[in-house]
């Protein structure tokens, strides 16, 4: 088959689902294999680690076990101790028995041998004790049996005060404060957890996210006095992470710092992984545009504007910031769980932001596109301004560790964003052009830009009012209101595979 029989058929007409289909199979393949590249060259600690993740907890207990006959430590101990109980537990869930493992009128049930689930067979409880008990030295061992035994609720008094000398020695022995926390936030006696977790952070900086754990408790038990009092040692505030950091600046109403922190707190998003997926959907639909915007026409001058549309886009996340830190820390304007409220913040809170800090970098590009552009180039750099903020908003939900939601944004959040910023665009150049005439038309499209955008978040927060059905509903009113300016921005169709067609390939992209 020829490449053109792929698009058209015979008789000129252009095809949608067979090129659909061929590049999602594709494209599918082609993750896969570079998929099975990328796990042979990674360790085993990363690989458990996301075999476990993924439920497939007796290939990552086989893993685990590998890395701790080379590295007898705590950590590898702790990991292999933890994929075990989180086996146990989805085993209980799945017969029924529930998830708590302090539920004491849930008891296991003897192992079925005809249990049709193999990724839960991990070994037995007294084969993992034994199999500690030869691997670790004397000081990891009364570490790893005093985990054992508090997820077993029974720890001997003998066993206890070992774990807590070790835990008051000067300098503590490494883990021992962190196990206590650990039973102490089980027994939800918070304050000793606290504590603990704070010493061990501040003894062990590699585990300094123990001192953000402790800072948490306190926070959410409203003990800001002792926050603030703790934070005026330059250990713990050294060892605080941005994040805590600007949750602490939120409440002291101190917008300038929480929205330094708040920006610091984007640095964890950058990570290989995230890059390389973010990209994939922003090249997907870059593609989309370019066609849209007849690249070919004026190769040069319309690469140098998408480029530099995009590039404003991932900036706009800059104003988005200080506008977060602004709402949270002096407005107190916050997702709260109350429908009336939330709405609200929704509306006035993100859809606002996000549009005028998309809209506000966009509108310097507007003045050179009226000058060396036209309708069509300010439609598709606006879409381009919103792909760019789509893509870097995408990086957070990755880096999150929340795939599910960053590979569900794909299909929707950025072309949902592409269309709002573009149609914003153009009303905005109307506006330019004709303030008399344009100016009610222009308040009227952002209003709806603006509502809608809140009600797609809204709707997928609160499924109990139709949740992602009915963001669907916004998702394709803004996406006819997209395809009504685009008419009015493209004077003729050029030759070569359609805009439907770039359309779907960009989803067969994105899907694969």
């Amino acid at each position: 088959m020829r490449p053109r029989e792929l698009f058209f058929t015979p008789n000129g007409h252009p095809r949608l689902l067979l090129p659909a289909i061929v590049i999602a199979v594709l494209t599918f393949v082609i993750g896969w294999v570079a998929l099975r590249a990328v796990q042979g060259t990674l360790p085993d600690e990363e690989r458990a680690a996301t075999l476990s993740r993924t439920g497939k907890f007796a290939l990552a207990e086989q893993l685990y076990v590998r890395v701790l006959r080379a590295k007898p430590t705590v950590t590898h101990a702790i990991a292999l101790i933890e994929n075990h109980e989180r086996a146990r537990l989805t085993r209980r869930a799945r017969r029924g028995l529930g998830k708590d493992p302090l539920d004491s009128e849930a008891p296991d049930l003897p192992e079925d041998p005809r249990d049709p689930h193999p990724d839960e067979a991990v070994m037995l409880d007294e084969t993992l004790d034994e199999l500690l008990d030869k691997m670790l030295t004397p000081d990891v061992i009364l570490v790893t049996r005093y985990w054992r035994a508090v997820d077993k609720q029974g720890v001997p008094s003998e066993l206890r005060e070992k774990i807590l000398e070790g835990a008051t020695k000067e300098p503590p022995l490494p883990w021992y404060n962190h196990a206590l926390a650990r039973e102490a936030v089980r027994q939800h006696d918070l304050d000793e957890a606290a504590k603990r977790y704070e010493r061990e952070g501040l003894a062990f900086p590699e585990r300094h996210e123990d001192v953000d754990r402790a800072l948490g408790i306190w926070m959410q038990n409203d003990a800001w006095e002792h926050v603030r009092t703790r934070m005026q040692d330059a250990r713990v505030a050294s060892a605080a992470d941005p994040v805590t950091r600007y949750q602490i600046a939120v409440h002291e109403r101190d917008w300038k710092a929480a929205a330094k922190y708040l920006a610091l707190g984007w640095r964890p998003r950058f990570i290989l992984p995230s890059l390389v997926m973010a990209a994939i959907a922003a090249l997907a639909w870059g593609f989309f545009c370019a066609r849209l915007g007849q690249l070919g026409h004026k190769p040069l001058r319309r690469t140098v504007f998408y480029l530099v549309a995009f590039v404003l886009g991932v900036l706009s996340v800059v104003p988005t910031v200080c506008l977060i830190a602004v709402e949270e820390a002096q407005l107190r304007l916050v997702a709260t769980g109350d429908a009336t409220r939330d709405i609200l913040f929704y509306v006035f809170g993100v859809g606002l932001r996000e549009e005028a800090s998309k809209l506000l970098l966009f509108a310097p590009l507007l003045f050179v596109l009226r000058k060396w552009g036209d309708k069509l180039d300010v439609l598709v750099c606006g879409a381009l301004v919103g792909l760019g903020f789509a893509a870097e908003e995408n990086l957070g939900y990755l880096a999150g560790g929340d795939l599910h939601t960053g590979l569900g944004r794909f299909l929707t959040a950025n072309f949902l964003h592409m269309a709002m910023t573009a149609i914003l665009a153009t009303a905005l150049d109307d506006f330019v052009q004709d303030r008399e005439k344009n100016a009610a038309a222009f308040s009227r499209t952002t209003v709806m830009v603006v509502v809608m955008h809140g009600a797609y978040d809204f709707l997928l927060s609160h499924e109990e009012f139709g949740g992602s059905y009915f963001a669907m509903a916004v998702f394709f009113l803004l996406v006819k209101m997209f395809l009504t300016a685009v008419d009015h921005a493209r004077r003729k169709a050029d030759r070569g595979i359609t805009l439907t067609q770039a359309f779907v390939m960009a989803v067969a992209v994105v899907t694969g």
